[in-house]
């Protein structure tokens, strides 16, 4: 079992790379970016969906190798997702450093890298590259610098025009190259989609409060669904809960509700093409007969961005007793609140903090049955969740 209550700690067991490395031409590496604290469950996702092994895993990110399939672009629960080409060692804070980068980019093997994703989409050369750097620490150089001399190197080395990102407002480019230094090492990737993998398509419509789709998806994962199953979210916003949830297992029952008519609008056209159920109604006073949900989903309006209206404006518990009263005997109901809020009852069976949008909040986990363990469990990804949870969760504050 999942320990009641953690925050997120640096990875165990080989998450720092001690020597240079490249992908070799037989394995492809990949680094994952993820949100904080869900690195562990992103790994489990990547174990079990790829079949692939996972190396590493630590701030924000996971290291693994698996076969160059379509695959790795449908990751639901990741950030983002780069080709690993290979690491750099001793660039510390001096600017002697940037020099040094530049000469270590130039060893990497750049052309086998854009093959390698030209296998899974198209890459039109002619529309150039960009380079995103990023580092952990103070340095005696800006990301800019980064970004402007690794740019140049990448540029004679592919024949593809460099451009600058914060002085060109052209259109998105096809290429993007990651730089990111931590510690004395310089990580260099190649994304491997058009655009970051949380830029979902289907979000033609937002608004405060709007939940992160890889989050949502998260969520979805630790719901315990299953096929042919009820899945509520009384809540429902711009609709992105039920929307990853139908992402990650077509065959369910999808409805959602919200008390505001525009965000039920929203949702609408956001999941036009995810045959949802949306249904205006008081999240205090929900019109639903006790036991509907096989499984709640829920971005609780806690105040940070939405405020709480009708009914449970002020009572928020009514709120968590609503959405266990429509739950299922045997389900589960997955709550994200905000870290400060603890949710007062005997059926919490899981608490996971996760950074989001600048802010600590809180994934929970409750059961409609006292003593039983976490649903998610017994389904397809059960194996590696706990597993990954075991190995790289979280860890008593």
């Amino acid at each position: 079992m999942p320990s009641p209550q953690g925050q997120p700690e640096r990875a165990r067991g080989g998450a720092r790379h001690r020597r240079a490395t490249s992908s070799t031409p037989q394995t492809p590496i990949f680094l994952a970016r993820s949100v904080r604290g869900l690195e562990w469950l992103a790994a489990a996702e990547i174990k079990s969906g790829l079949n692939a092994s996972v190396l590493a895993i630590g701030h924000r990110e996971i290291i693994f190798s698996a076969a160059l399939d379509s695959r790795v672009l449908a990751l639901g629960s990741i950030d983002d997702l780069f080709l690993l080409c290979g690491r750099i060692e001793e660039i510390d804070r001096g600017r002697i450093s940037l020099a040094k980068l530049a000469a270590g980019v130039r060893k990497l093997p750049l052309a086998r890298a854009l093959a390698r994703v030209g296998r899974l989409r198209p890459i039109h050369r002619s529309s150039g590259f960009e380079v995103i750097a990023s580092f952990l620490g103070r340095r005696n150089y800006k990301r800019t610098e980064i970004e402007v001399c690794t740019g140049a190197v990448i540029s004679e080395v592919t024949g593809m025009a460099f451009h600058d990102h914060e002085t060109d407002a052209a259109p998105e480019r096809d290429v993007s190259w990651r730089i990111h230094i931590r510690d004395g090492e310089a990580m260099v990737g190649l994304r491997v989609a058009l655009r970051p993998l949380h830029r979902r398509a289907y979000r033609m419509s937002s608004a405060p409060g709007a939940l992160h789709p890889p989050v949502a998806y998260a969520m979805s994962m630790l719901s315990g669904a299953y096929p042919g199953c009820n899945v509520l979210d009384p809540c429902c916003g711009t609709g992105t809960l039920l929307i990853e949830a139908r992402r990650l297992m077509p065959d369910i029952i999808t409805i959602g509700s919200d008390i505001d008519r525009d965000r039920l609008l929203a949702a609408a056209r956001n999941g036009g093409g995810a045959r949802c159920q949306w249904i205006q109604a008081d999240l205090g006073r929900l019109p639903y007969r006790n036991g509907f949900a096989d499984c709640v989903v829920a971005n609780l309006p806690w105040g940070r961005s939405v405020a709480a209206k009708g009914a449970i404006k002020g009572n928020m518990s009514m709120a968590v007793a609503e959405a266990m009263r429509v739950l299922a005997p045997g389900g589960n109901a997955v709550l994200l609140t905000s870290l400060g809020e603890k949710l007062v009852s005997d059926r919490v069976l899981w608490s996971i903090p996760i950074r989001l949008a600048g802010h600590w909040a809180n994934i929970q986990i409750l059961s409609a049955e006292s003593g039983k363990p976490p649903a998610c469990f017994q389904r397809r990804y059960g194996p590696s969740l706990r597993h990954m949870w075991t190995q790289f969760g979280a860890s008593p504050p």
